[in-house]
């Protein structure tokens, strides 16, 4: 028997605000290097017998303070939530 471990739930949630972490440079980037997530920028389809899964990857697209859309990989993300942020 084989047993298959599945993929750890999605660190952020489409709305999150989130902050790209210093030393991550992208053109279009605004200053504040603050955005909120829009969704994930791939899915991964597994195909079997009773279907077609999509299975979200690691990457997001990320909405900026600036009006553009970019895309990251979770590692340059960080969560800000309210009790940081004060």
């Amino acid at each position: 028997m084989t047993v298959k471990t599945l993929k750890t739930t999605p660190q952020f949630k489409i709305g999150d605000f989130v902050r790209i972490k210093d030393g991550t440079n992208q053109e279009d980037m605004p200053p504040t290097r603050m955005g909120h997530v829009q969704g994930c920028a791939n899915g991964s389809r597994h195909y079997h017998a009773k279907g077609v899964t999509v299975q979200q990857t690691d990457q997001y697209y990320v909405y900026m303070t600036n009006g553009k859309t970019l895309k990251f990989h979770e590692m340059f993300l960080e969560l800000v939530d309210e009790k940081s942020s004060t």
